[in-house]
């Protein structure tokens, strides 16, 4: 058994040391509640004393006597999460995970990679039925036309998508690099428009 376990039995008549025997506190507030109940520092004991009714009065009651101290140590608790969290944030900020260098080359190769192979392929195609069916060049031409015209969509997303890549790359070395990044278009223009 934990402290935690008993919180949820004092929860109503004292909120605050219910919250704290969820965190970091938790053992100290523990003893303050056994010792409030006048039973051994333990939570198997507090649970046995919590049967009687009248021990939520007694918890009550220590957290009125001590709200100043109980309030302190909440925001203390408090401000330690909140710190280890920052610093967590901070770290993975700072983070230069190779991963992350490399997605988006990788992206840009196989984009490169999968536009030459598909004009290569038109190329291809168009130069097999010029050689061997000459006839057929101007219908087939036409079919690859109605072809690229329906990947133009796909194009047009997956060079935008490159683009925001190398310009979120382009970024990132300058502020790795200690620089200020450069404004974007539309700061440039609003900057401009205000000045």
């Amino acid at each position: 058994m934990d402290w935690s376990d008993i919180s949820g039995a004092i929860a109503k008549a004292a909120p605050l040391v219910s919250t704290l025997l969820l965190g970091p506190a938790g053992a100290g507030v523990g003893a303050l509640v056994a010792s409030a109940l006048g039973t051994e520092a333990n939570p198997a004991a507090v649970a046995t004393a919590l049967q009687d009714p009248a021990s939520l009065e007694r918890i009550r009651q220590m957290e009125l006597d001590n709200k100043a101290d109980l309030t302190r140590m909440h925001l203390e608790a408090e401000t330690a999460r909140l710190a280890e969290v920052n610093q967590t944030m901070r770290a993975e900020a700072a983070s230069i995970d190779p991963y992350v260098r490399r997605w988006r080359p990788t992206y840009g190769y196989l984009t490169a990679l999968a536009w030459f192979v598909q004009m290569t392929g038109f190329t291809f195609i168009l130069g097999l039925v010029a050689y061997q069916h000459p006839a057929d060049l101007a219908a087939v031409v036409g079919a690859l036309g109605s072809v690229l015209a329906a990947l133009l969509g796909l194009w047009g997303i997956a060079l935008a998508v490159l683009g925001v890549n190398v310009t979120s790359r382009s970024k990132d070395k300058q502020v790795h690099a200690g620089q200020e990044p450069a404004p974007g278009l539309m700061a440039a223009l609003a900057k401009r428009l205000a000045g």
